[in-house]
């Protein structure tokens, strides 16, 4: 098949397969990155580009991912705030990146090869969170670079010395670009050095090492800039939030975790009938010995490494593809060090090019041996049908991004043992006052993972509201002692107290919130609320005060100074307070 049939083939069948994702909404982490980010919907391109990733990250925590948010910037301000457009851009984006990988595997297999690893790319299920979820936008686009940068080292081999000069800074900004979208594109100069060292054109190791060490020092000194940015930015190199599971474990209980993981990555790699909207315990549960699972990922990383030497000169497509995912997933494998989340498939997308590159290999072999005309054409009836499977479970696994909803239905209904499902269902349950039904399912779900911050307020949340006092304080306090710099489980902590009439506790514990989460004006209405509970007036009406300095179109903290300013008998203050409110409202009713 020609190139320009075979790339039409390739585009057509990406666009078909994501075209039902263009009628989802936002997502999940999609509220939290861009709806409720004033970063994107105020269009504050200097916090975007000099900012963390998570806007509500405290210091020392949180990602970097510059190009990432300008581009959602752009996308918001572009479309209006509506979905459609986002959707459109992943879609785009996606097609781009099976393009890349039928180019590299047509030049690392030949063209039949590349055919069927782009094919195979195009439809692989486990893509669908990167690109029917709006933040799967960091993974297409750093995959993006990540392959143009590779394309053009292996194409630039045959240029003059400008040319190849003119493709080195090339590389480099598009290496730049791809650490500013994910930090999993930090693994680009391991990439090109692996191209390189598979290129089968019998040069020496050593002429390999010295053709690559110009463009792995031009990276060196871009991951070094990039490194000092995000050290100014973040306020340290890593910046990543533990997966709350892997708190509490030390390195050798997160090592065999990790190990335990290899079998998981075969799996959807090559049956992804079995899929979650989020691996979180239950559904993968931390290894705190040497498990069956554990052994079984020992197995499987030892296989995988053999494989790779012995089939280097064999299928050298196969063994590229191997190392490829070997390189790509080490960022996010906990391996190395502790990532975020124990598995998701959104970070499978750049290693995943490594199963295309596999696939290729595979065919590449396939067609080198002559065949019986009856054997190809079962061959070829048998990858139609792998191939149609794979497109089914794709255009039937998008919907479950519509919305939040969905996603966390769906993972309720496939994985109830999930701890985020089981905190789905008590959310859903609390709603419809089944309290004591809500009550086990947070329970369960906090046994799965005691050290969950956001699980620990929600369940206070629901215990206080229940008016199950001694549970609401106590999940508090460890929401409090598990990350002490996130305001609020002081709020609610301080909130409950000083409603029970134990002003002192709450206000001590808003102060101490104020003191280690930063200025909050929910702490400081706290504060001031406290101050009167103990009648010194005068202390409440400058907290609330204080309140104000960090909101000042608080209408409801307005109020209620204009009310402790009546109560201290300072009428003419009172009334220009009121003033005020009334103005804020007036505003925000126009």
């Amino acid at each position: 098949m020609r190139s320009r049939r075979a790339a039409g083939l390739v585009v057509f069948v990406a666009l078909a397969a994501y075209v039902n994702a263009l009628g989802n909404g936002f997502a999940y982490d999609d509220n939290l990155v861009i709806l409720r980010n004033p970063v994107v919907t105020e269009g504050r391109w200097g916090e975007a580009l000099l900012g963390p990733y998570w806007w509500w990250a405290a210091e020392g925590s949180g990602l970097y991912r510059p190009l990432t948010l300008a581009g959602f910037i752009l996308q918001w301000h572009t479309f209006g705030g509506g979905p459609l457009g986002f959707h459109v851009v992943n879609l785009l984006l996606h097609v781009l990146v099976c393009v890349c990988v039928w180019r590299l595997a047509r030049s690392l297999a030949g063209p039949a090869a590349g055919l069927a690893a782009g094919l195979w790319f195009a439809v692989q299920p486990i893509h669908v969170e990167a690109v029917a979820n709006v933040v799967g936008f960091a993974e297409l686009l750093a995959a993006l670079a990540v392959l143009a940068a590779c394309l053009l080292w292996r194409r630039s081999a045959t240029w003059a010395a400008s040319g190849r000069a003119a493709a080195l800074g090339g590389i480099a900004m598009l290496y730049l670009a791809a650490l500013g979208a994910k930090e999993i594109a930090v693994t680009l100069p391991a990439l090109l050095l692996l191209l390189e060292l598979g290129r089968p054109d019998g040069t020496g190791v050593r002429q390999r090492l010295a053709r690559t060490g110009p463009v792995l020092a031009a990276l060196g000194g871009v991951l070094s800039a990039y490194l000092v940015l995000r050290l100014s930015v973040l306020g340290s190199i890593t910046g990543e939030v533990v997966a709350p599971a892997l708190r509490g474990l030390g390195s050798d209980q997160r090592l065999l975790t990790a190990i335990s993981l290899w079998p998981q990555y075969v799996r959807l790699l090559a049956f992804p009938a079995g899929l979650a909207a989020d691996y979180a315990p239950g559904v993968l549960d931390v290894a705190r010995g040497p498990t069956a699972a554990v052994w079984t990922g020992g197995f499987v990383i030892v296989a995988w490494v053999t494989s790779i030497v012995l089939l280097r000169r064999r299928a050298p497509a196969v063994a590229v593809g191997l190392a490829w995912f070997l390189i790509s997933v080490l960022p996010v494998s906990n391996l190395a060090f502790p990532a975020g989340v124990l598995l998701a498939e959104r970070t499978l997308y750049l290693p995943s090019v490594g199963g295309a590159l596999v696939v290729a290999g595979i065919v590449q072999a396939f067609l080198a041996v002559p065949r019986a005309r009856r054997t190809m054409r079962l061959a070829g009836a048998l990858a139609a049908l792998v191939g149609c499977a794979l497109f089914v479970r794709t255009v039937g696994r998008n919907p479950t991004w519509w919305s939040t909803y969905t996603m966390l239905s769906t993972l309720a209904e496939e994985h109830p043992e999930s701890y985020l499902a089981l905190q789905h269902v008590g959310a859903g349950l609390a709603r419809v006052g089944e309290d004591d039904q809500a009550s086990r399912a947070y329970d369960a779900a906090l046994a799965l993972v005691p050290r969950s911050y956001a699980l620990l307020v929600e369940a206070g949340a629901f215990y206080a509201r229940s008016r199950i006092e001694g549970r609401a304080e106590e999940l508090f306090r460890r929401a409090i002692t598990e990350t002490p710099d996130q305001p609020t489980a002081y709020r609610l902590l301080a909130e409950q107290l000083i409603r029970l009439g134990r002003g002192r506790e709450g206000h001590r514990v808003a102060l101490d919130g104020l003191a280690r989460a930063g200025p909050d004006r929910e702490l400081w209405s706290l504060v001031s609320e406290a101050y009167i509970a103990k009648g010194d007036l005068e202390a409440s009406a400058r907290a609330r005060r204080a309140a104000l300095g960090q909101d000042s179109a608080s209408t409801h903290d307005w109020r209620r100074l204009a009310e402790i300013l009546d109560a201290l008998g300072r009428a003419d203050e009172a009334a220009q307070v009121r003033a005020r409110s009334a103005a804020l409202e007036s505003e925000g009713a126009g």
